[in-house]
């Protein structure tokens, strides 16, 4: 490949994962807590044991935090370092599948396969999100990758990568991250009845290296917190999950099927044409290579689905399998995506664009430069004909059709959404007000306390306390904000939002006064009587 083709690819990278990035706020109510606890990582100068809201927070392990602090650290409390080592995470990702397309087939691949991860929804979306799942995806992709280049080739040095990527895998999701590859190999040498691999894989020093990597923080955690850790970290965090459901209504059969449709386009469609292609040419036998990547995929797929709680974001491991597929069947079959797979390609980003215009005009998003949606297409359009005539390859022009597409995107819907998800507008009314403990009636926004110094307690009425409080084994665990009893309001300042204010007033003795206000908040204090 030439070599302008990959400085193009890595330009066209960086700016997709950075741009508007400083302008994406941090928003409720998922970012937000990851934020907020680098933060007090930083201003507690305690690097260990991660707190929010001055409590001790074991909802994930620490590298995550470790990373975001860091980023506070040099650029400062803002939304661009906020993302920041998700988009560099993302960029990592993007050239691990880079080079591992190009070692396990050729140079063109792994361009190919690039092209694939880079101009798919899902990566866009989580390399420019305040979440673990960025960097989970580097060192999850890692770490199978590195068995199979070990299992393939025989080197240590692969074996070795592997047991250290697995182990910040854990530092950084928890025990997920050697346990998925690690039920993925096992089925692997199943399949391939190989068990002699594994007296060459240095099982005790990896082990070993495995371990130095990832127990450190965990021991020290236990032997600060004992119990308390173990409870809920792996109780409330990681069974609880597994076994309850926190989103019942998400739980269906086919939950990913349609996260997956989405999260792989615009490539998404050559998944039913890889298999008919498959099937004309006599089903003919996978190649020890497919059969890995293949295992891979479905794996991921399917333990997830088994699993009782489903997010969005979890699957999005299955994406670098799919990659290295798609991208190996683009080198050697660029015809696939002909003329005719344009109009799904062009489908599927119209739909994308009328759900722009439907949000807008619904007043979901208040988006004032939704013209670029519709621009960046045009644009599209003529990159597909110049692309086309100077490379003749189809496939580059599509995934320089949908990066120009999700940049316009982010400034267009991304940027007024986060808006309003997010409540720095009211951080900073308090920060002007010079607020330092305030109660809060309605829902709690964690993104205003990162965004100011404040302490914001929840009003709750007494009979919702039982039903709050935080239990063992329960996702009340996940209630840790400090809150009061609204019926026993200690506080003379409350914000209410505007749809509460009137359920709030009625239900208190004194007399209060409007001090400050926007669309979304209400800053009131009580009359002197």
């Amino acid at each position: 490949m030439p070599r302008k083709y990959w400085l193009m690819l890595f330009m066209a990278a960086a700016v997709l994962l950075f741009a508007g990035n400083g302008s994406l706020l941090v928003t409720d109510s998922v970012e937000s807590n990851y934020a907020l606890t680098a933060k007090e990582m930083v201003l507690s100068g305690d690097w260990l044991s991660p707190q929010i809201y001055g409590h001790y927070w074991y909802d994930k392990p620490i590298f995550f935090y470790w990373l975001t602090a860091l980023a506070y650290k040099i650029f400062g409390f803002t939304e661009f370092a906020s993302r920041f080592f998700p988009a560099l995470f993302g960029l990592g990702g993007l050239a691990l599948v880079a080079w591992g397309g190009s070692k396990l087939d050729n140079e063109r691949s792994g361009f190919c396969s690039a092209l694939v991860l880079l101009s798919s929804v899902e990566f866009f979306l989580i390399s420019k999100s305040v979440i673990t799942d960025a960097v989970l995806f580097f060192f999850f992709s890692a770490t199978l990758l590195f068995f199979y280049l070990g299992y393939r080739d025989g080197k240590a040095s692969y074996w070795y990568i592997m047991y250290a990527a697995a182990g910040f895998s854990v530092l950084t999701k928890g025990p997920i991250g050697v346990l998925l590859p690690g039920l993925i190999i096992t089925l692997f040498l199943l399949w391939q009845r190989d068990w002699r691999v594994l007296k060459r894989m240095h099982l005790a020093s990896g082990t070993l290296l495995c371990a130095a990597v990832a127990v450190p923080w965990y021991a020290a955690m236990y032997s600060l917190h004992g119990s308390d850790f173990i409870n809920t970290f792996f109780g409330t965090h990681n069974f609880l999950r597994a076994t309850v459901s926190e989103h019942p209504r998400d739980d269906v059969f086919y939950y990913y099927a349609l996260v997956n449709l989405l999260a792989l386009f615009p490539w998404s469609g050559l998944v039913p044409l890889a298999v008919y292609k498959w099937q004309q040419a006599g089903r003919p036998k996978l190649t020890e290579q497919q059969r890995f990547l293949l295992l891979w995929a479905l794996v991921v797929f399917v333990f997830f689905q088994c699993m009782a709680t489903k997010y969005l974001t979890y699957t999005y491991p299955l994406l670098f399998p799919a990659s290295l597929l798609l991208g190996s069947l683009l080198a050697k079959q660029a015809a696939c995506v002909d003329g005719g797979y344009m109009f799904f390609v062009g489908g599927g980003l119209g739909v994308l664009l009328v759900a722009g215009w439907w949000v807008e005009s619904s007043r979901l998003v208040a988006a004032q430069l939704l013209f670029l949606l519709p621009l960046s297409l045009i644009i599209g359009v003529l990159l597909d004909y110049i692309i086309r005539l100077y490379s003749g390859k189809r496939a580059y022009s599509i995934a320089a059709m949908s990066v120009v597409f999700y940049i316009a995107l982010v400034f267009s819907i991304a940027v007024p959404f986060s808006e309003q998800r997010s409540a720095k507008d009211l951080g900073e009314m308090l920060t002007v007000q010079q607020v330092q403990e305030i109660g809060l009636y309605g829902k709690y926004p964690t993104s205003a306390v990162f965004y100011s110094s404040s302490k914001i307690v929840k009003l709750l009425h007494e009979q919702e306390v039982a039903g709050y409080v935080p239990k063992e084994m329960s996702w009340t665990g996940k209630n840790v904000m400090p809150y009061a009893t609204l019926e026993h309001n200690p506080y003379k300042m409350v914000v209410v939002t505007p749809s509460s204010y009137n359920s709030f007033v009625n239900k208190q003795y004194e007399q209060w006064q409007v001090i400050d206000a926007d669309s979304s908040w209400i800053l009131l204090r009580a009359k002197k009587g």
